[in-house]
């Protein structure tokens, strides 16, 4: 939160000196009045300006972004920026991307993006305090989301080539629910083939089988 004191012969002029200085419209101050202004003897003679406390809150992308950028400082990173690339005009999350040299990827992303999703969600969870609900923040670095996907598609497609061809059920490795989404929704329309989730978290993974084996296994079980 940013704050700043002005003085002004009225609480307007103290006001507006304020608002220039944040470079922020009235409807996003919140305003304190410190010292009520007081006309001298004459118009002049020991009178006393207005004084006010002026602050606005930080937008939740600002605060996400602050955070990051401390918290990879922690880490090591000191050199680390983060950007925000582009809003999503369907659930309006906050998308941010983490430049650092390329020798600090492995850090930020950690094994199969576990350290990346862990800076997501303590970045949404420091966005939403104060805010009403819940602010979804969605973090990438060097373009790991990308090719995370695309790695993972690539893997369910081999996999289910095989399940057709054999008739066996394959599981494939424990993965986070954000990667488990990604291999359900590419199989989806895959012919011949059908998915579940087994397992508990965080050993939970998706077990790829033949369509009709599927839709027995799925009933009363959501794919998560």
């Amino acid at each position: 939160m940013k704050k700043v004191q002005a003085s002004g012969r009225t609480v307007e002029e103290a006001l507006t000196s304020a608002l220039v200085r944040l470079g922020v419209t009235r409807s996003q101050a919140s305003v304190r009045v410190l010292q009520e202004p007081v006309k001298g003897f004459l118009g002049f003679i020991g009178g006393r300006e207005a004084k006010i406390e002026v602050s606005v809150a930080a937008s939740p992308e600002t605060v996400a972004q602050e955070f990051l950028v401390e918290t990879l400082r922690l880490m090591g990173l000191v050199d680390a920026r983060v950007h925000r690339t582009h809003l999503d005009t369907e659930d309006k999350s906050i998308l941010l991307d983490v430049e650092c040299k390329d020798e600090n990827f492995s850090t930020v992303i950690g094994r199969h993006g576990v350290t990346l999703d862990a800076l997501q969600f303590l970045a949404g969870v420091v966005a939403s305090r104060d805010t009403e609900g819940f602010v979804k923040v969605y973090l990438d670095a060097g373009g790991y989301r990308q090719r995370r996907t695309e790695g993972l598609q690539r893997l369910a497609e081999r996999v289910a080539e095989k399940v057709v061809r054999t008739g066996q059920a394959v599981p494939l490795e424990a993965m986070s629910a954000a990667d488990r989404r990604i291999v359900h929704m590419f199989l989806q329309e895959y012919e011949g083939v059908a998915t579940v989730s087994e397992g508990v978290e965080p050993h939970r993974m998706v077990v790829v089988v033949r369509q009709g084996v599927g839709e027995r296994l799925r009933v009363g079980k959501p794919r998560t």
